[in-house]
């Protein structure tokens, strides 16, 4: 029987910690999970082919493809215009949510465990946040922080699809620095006996996954708030969750709820987003760098600048790819078709391999007119060296230390890391209204 005072309670407790109990969305019975669900919109942004096999397996079949704009079409919309993509996006989500093809499964969360080819189990936690108590500005104070640079120009596309879209659908990962395993882990036990409200493989090598539902009123998340209150980041830096995925998503939800507070009610939908908790000590997650490809340039050109913009620096350019994933090694990797150098930065300027480079790649398109894009999985990188396109490796950063940085209020340089490689970032399923 529903317990309106425990709903009541555990909703109180929820708001004083940044926190929302959403009522969720799910494909109704008897809807193919496997075609209904795809990868993340900001993967595979180099691969049209990937989307292109995603529209292959859909076919005609609900899904989340029709409900997301891939971040490829942003640059290359083909044959239909971007406007036209939206328009095409916030029809479906009309007519899932008017012929029953999307229905409530009542307000809640879901206890979350994914399997990928690399690890058996990821837990995860789908709630929302309230926007309120979220900034991605540099030295910001607040509970939920943003953890890269937001590049503001990156939001307006993003905007204009949220702007009209009666649904939200989460790929946000948000991290929380838990290492006794007090708030999603214990759930997990919890409900991992019960059968799921969900389960499904995940197509193309997305491995599978599993959702189990907490009702409103459930001790278990009375039990969950607790924890998350408790937390030594939360009382020692008032940092409660950091923003492992979907960044600039975050960052298009809050400019969205700006545009749009003094017209609305303080509790109105779109206040909040709907995002998937992660505790960064889950042994299933790995962090792993975001590595680029530079687009239309010669790799003589390029070792030539970048001799030139480190000078002072101690460059150190040497042909094959070196040891960089050492903690006193500094540099990147460079792929060329079959060929590969290696360039060691001895006396840099940034702290991370990564702000070196983006520093660079910063000052060399402009000059060179020539395109970057930002890549995940070292497989990747070296099919697109073999193209003909410039790959460049970036070596790995350590999670351990990872709360610390973002509560001294630094901001990692954009596109710094990626939780996993391509094939494991967040594949779509639950949806929210945000109208």
């Amino acid at each position: 029987m529903f317990n309106e005072q425990a709903a009541t309670d555990n909703s109180r407790l929820a708001a004083g910690i940044g926190v929302a109990i959403p009522e969720i969305y799910l494909p109704c019975q008897g809807t193919d999970l496997f075609r209904w669900a795809v990868v993340a919109c900001d993967q595979f942004t180099s691969q049209p082919e990937y989307w292109q096999n995603v529209a292959s397996i859909v076919g005609s079949a609900p899904s989340t493809r029709r409900l997301i704009l891939p971040e490829l079409f942003l640059d290359h919309p083909g044959d239909l215009p971007v406007t036209d993509r939206i328009r095409e996006i916030n029809r479906s989500m009309l007519q899932y949510l008017s012929d029953g093809t999307l229905a409530s499964v009542g307000s809640g969360w879901i206890v979350i465990d994914r399997e990928t080819g690399r690890h058996t189990s990821r837990k995860g936690l789908l709630l929302a946040v309230d926007l309120d108590r979220y900034a991605f500005e540099p030295g910001n104070r607040q509970p939920i922080r943003a953890t890269e640079e937001t590049v503001l120009d990156r939001l307006p596309p993003r905007l204009e699809i949220r702007r009209e879209a009666p649904l939200e659908l989460p790929h946000v990962q948000l991290l929380i620095d838990d290492p006794a395993k007090t708030v999603i882990e214990p759930l997990f036990d919890a409900l991992a006996a019960f059968s799921p409200i969900y389960d499904t493989p995940l197509m193309l090598e997305g491995g599978r996954v599993r959702g189990w539902m907490i009702p409103e009123d459930s001790p278990f998340i009375r039990q969950g708030l607790l924890a998350m209150a408790d937390l030594d980041s939360l009382h020692r830096y008032g940092l409660l969750f950091a923003v492992g995925d979907g960044n600039h998503s975050l960052a298009t939800a809050k400019a969205h709820w700006q545009q749009m507070r003094d017209q609305v009610p303080a509790d109105h939908p779109a206040r909040f987003a709907l995002v998937e908790l992660i505790n960064i000590h889950d042994a299933g997650l790995d962090f792993q760098p975001i590595h680029r490809v530079v687009f239309d340039l010669d790799p003589a050109v390029f070792l030539a600048r970048a001799k030139k913009f480190f000078a002072g620096q101690d460059l150190v350019v040497s042909q094959g790819r070196q040891d960089l994933h050492w903690p006193d090694k500094h540099g990147f990797s460079l792929l060329w078709q079959e060929q590969t150098w290696s360039l060691a930065i001895r006396k840099p300027k940034r702290g991370l391999s990564a702000g070196s480079l983006q520093d660079f790649l910063d000052h060399l398109v402009p000059e060179e007119n020539c395109r970057i894009d930002y890549i995940h999985g070292t497989d990747v990188i070296q099919d697109l060296a073999r193209q003909g396109h410039l790959g460049l490796l970036l070596p790995s950063i350590e999670k351990s230390s990872f709360f610390a940085t973002i509560a001294r209020g630094d901001i990692l340089p954009r596109k710094t890391f990626s939780m996993g490689e391509a094939e494991e970032k967040r594949y779509y399923m639950e949806c929210r209204k945000i109208c």
